[in-house]
Order: C-alpha cells, then structure tokens, then sequence
C-alpha cells in the first residue's frame, strides 16, 4: 500500500464561477488533464480546495464528480477537516460508497489549547476503529497552530488503518519507517527525499506538474544533481505563487496554465490584474517541460 503514496501528488483546488457556486465542468477539465500527467495522484477537499468554504453536498457532489475520472487511474486522497470526531465520522460514512485510497485526516483545532496528546491521539484511534478507509495523518500547523511531536505521530502510525503523513511542518522529526511520508511543500521536496520521504502533495504540481515529478524521478534515479537544480526552478515558481498569495497565487497560476483556477469564495478573492499577469507572465515560460 505504501507504494500508492510514493511520487507527486496534485492538491487539486476547487473552481467557483464569478458568482461563488462551485465550477464542476472546470473541475471535471482540471482532473481529466491531471490524468493526463505523470502525477501519482491527487488530492481532494484539502486547504487549496478551500475546503473549509465548502458544505458538505458540494463535498460530497465533488467526490462524484472526481471519482468517476480518478478511480482506477491514479491514487485518491480526500481530506477530512472537522473540529468534532461526531462529524469526520458521518463525512467518512456518506463517503464509504466512493471509491477513495485514502482520507487525509487534519487534527481538529479550534480548542487545541484544551487539548492534551491523548485527546488527539483518542481521536485518530477513533477513526481508525470506524474508517473503511486507510488513513494519512495532515501535520499543517501554519493552518491549525498545532505541531504533533514526532512521539505522538509514531504512537498514531501504530494504529492499523495509518499508513502514511503529510508534514508541512518545519520541524524534523525522526519518523516510524512503516509510515510513509509526503512532503506539504515543494520547498522542501528535495531534503525530504534526502530523509527518506516517498513524495510530496505540493501545490506546484496544480499548474507545472511536470517539474516536481522530474524531481522526484531525477532523485530517485540518482541523478541528484540535477534534481537539485530542478529543485531550485521549482523554488523561483513557488516563491511568488503559493508563497506569496496562497490559493489566489495557485488560481492565478492554474488559469495561466489553461486549466481552470477560476474564483475564490470570500472573503478570499482573485489576484488584481496587475499580479495575475506577473504571475501569468512567470508561468507561461515553464509550462512546458525544458529539455
């Protein structure tokens, strides 16, 4: 199973319309040319899918809409975000009839000041009892505020349907090898790989995927040297994308692609015309792979 979660992988954003109601035509465009790619897979209703914008029938109308096109394709990961085990509980049951590889679990973080180690241990060994699905663990504590320590991670990954961790932390943390680990950022893509991680979900890949696939298949073939020069391209495009501007930065850059970045849900809103077109000027010359 741990072989599912080795490469790139695609956080995949939602598309709205100009009048906020979510683009399921442009979603089902983006999906059908990340298959096209060399991507391992995707991820859905994560924090570039402003999942936090979204009610839970345009959640579960976006699994529809992504499974009939990324099933038997490529690997499906789907976040689950609540601050109550009582709803990522009914999210995963109205979820079990799609057919998803994995849930990507964020901790709950509303009243993390009330919460000890155990309680969020409790809380993964909950879901793991209950999930028919294998389970990542999402360390993200520039969204949540909460950093699990490398005790708490390697206690979780000992519960049976664990299987893996997405880490945007910046923390180093010495981590079970029976977890598979997937870099949050493509920052940090090349030393993650240097510490044994199988990957990444990087925000990069949602409009250059080509680019953070090569540096991981240039690094996993040996070629390190050029990865890390990849790496560093990689650095320049993300700096004043996802850097700078977030999910805006990533819409700005999808809709220089020709996909389908479209607007946000406020109170996020698109980039001013002047920085959409720097950043469409940026992309536009990395499009397509150099060779």
């Amino acid at each position: 199973m741990i072989n599912k979660l080795s490469g790139i992988f695609a956080p995949v954003n939602t598309p709205f319309t100009s009048d906020e109601e979510v683009d399921y035509e442009g979603l089902t465009r983006n999906l059908k040319y990340y298959m096209s790619t060399k991507l391992s897979g995707i991820l859905l209703l994560g924090s570039n899918s402003e999942y936090k914008s979204l009610d839970e029938e345009e959640k579960l109308k976006i699994l529809e809409t992504a499974t009939k096109i990324v099933s038997g394709n490529k690997t499906l990961m789907v976040g689950v975000m609540y601050d109550s085990l009582y709803h990522a509980r009914t999210f995963i049951e109205k979820s079990s009839r799609f057919p998803i590889d994995y849930l990507m679990v964020q901790p709950p973080f509303y009243f993390r000041n009330k919460l000890t180690e155990d309680d969020y241990f409790r809380f993964y060994a909950d879901l793991n009892e209950i999930s028919p699905f294998l389970i990542l663990i999402y360390n993200a504590p520039g969204f949540t505020g909460i950093d699990f320590s490398e005790q708490l991670i390697n206690r979780i990954a000992g519960l049976k349907q664990i299987h893996g961790i997405k880490d945007s932390s910046k923390t180093d943390k010495k981590l079970s090898t029976e977890l598979a680990v997937l870099t949050g950022t493509v920052t940090t893509l090349y030393d993650m790989l240097e510490k044994d991680a199988t990957g990444g979900v990087v925000s990069l890949a949602n409009y250059i995927p080509w680019l953070p696939v090569k540096i991981f298949s240039e690094y996993r073939n040996g070629n390190k040297e050029q990865a890390k020069f990849l790496q560093e391209i990689a650095l320049k495009l993300n700096s004043p994308v996802s850097g700078k501007y977030g999910v805006a930065g990533v819409k700005a850059a999808m809709d220089a692609a020709g996909l389908t970045g479209g607007a946000l849900r406020r109170p996020l809103r698109k980039l001013p015309l002047r920085e959409h077109e720097k950043i469409s000027r940026l992309i536009k010359e990395y499009m397509h792979e150099k060779q």
